[in-house]
């Protein structure tokens, strides 16, 4: 594995552990991630493991740093690599209902070195929660542009019971320029009196200029949070987007 992934899952790892970060509102998890892929030139299934990990830092009055990140692990007909991803965020609050700002990320997909930028902002209702963000990046060896536009909305049935959906809409232009469209769907559940909480999400993509492609994806796993509840980690900026769910064509 290329030194530059253990970096960023050593970065991953102190951010989340780190004594002096005690205070402040995060979570580490670990699911499994199945997709099936499907194109006009065959198809393929796999499954890969995934690590995750973020934390929201409050700084002088209403401003966050949120450092966030990922180690996907995949050795199927799809992918035999390990891809780490990490992105940083700098947002303020607008009274209490909205937090504006923007982010900077950083991934290594197909030995390749993707970076980007972007804006994002969430509107805080009582038990909902929308999101979207807008992203450019490039990705260096494919001598590509990216483009991204992403929306969500979260709703708690309860502080520990949260279910989500979402789309996106990304753009890759290079020798030969492709959509692709996505949504999703899932959800997740904090157990009483504990910190550990279990999820599941669904994503479907599809592009008709990338050889057709259609894929089904599916994570499962669990997730430890410290600082609060599933709706303060939401409400506190800790669950901002991670540099894996900017573009959809890297599906794994």
């Amino acid at each position: 594995m290329n030194t530059k992934l253990f970096a960023t899952a050593a970065l991953i790892a102190a951010a989340i552990s780190a004594p002096a970060f005690a205070q402040n509102i995060g979570s580490v998890g670990a699911a499994v991630n199945y997709t099936d892929l499907n194109t006009r030139l065959g198809g393929n299934d796999g499954t890969s493991a995934v690590i995750d990990g973020s934390v929201a830092i409050p700084l002088q009055g209403a401003w966050t740093v949120t450092a966030n990140g990922d180690v996907s692990i995949s050795d199927n007909d799809l992918s035999d690599e390990t891809v780490a991803s990490g992105a940083v965020h700098l947002t303020t609050k607008i009274g209490d209902t909205v937090r504006v700002g923007g982010f900077t990320a950083l991934s290594r997909p197909s030995n390749d070195t993707l970076w980007a930028v972007g804006a994002e902002a969430q509107k805080y209702l009582d038990k909902v929660t929308l999101t979207g963000l807008v992203a450019y990046g490039q990705s260096n060896d494919l001598d590509a542009d990216l483009y991204s536009v992403r929306g969500e909305a979260r709703y708690f049935v309860s502080d520990n019971f949260r279910l989500n959906a979402g789309a996106g809409w990304s753009r890759i232009d290079t020798n030969v320029n492709a959509d692709l469209w996505d949504v999703n769907a899932g959800g997740e559940y904090k157990f009483a009196n504990s910190g550990w909480s279990t999820f599941a999400k669904y994503t479907h993509a599809e592009s008709k200029d990338l050889a057709k492609l259609n894929s089904d994806a599916v994570r499962v796993g669990v997730r430890y949070t410290f600082g609060g509840s599933l709706k303060d980690r939401d409400r506190a900026g800790a669950d901002l987007a991670t540099a894996s769910d900017l573009f959809g064509f890297g599906v794994r």
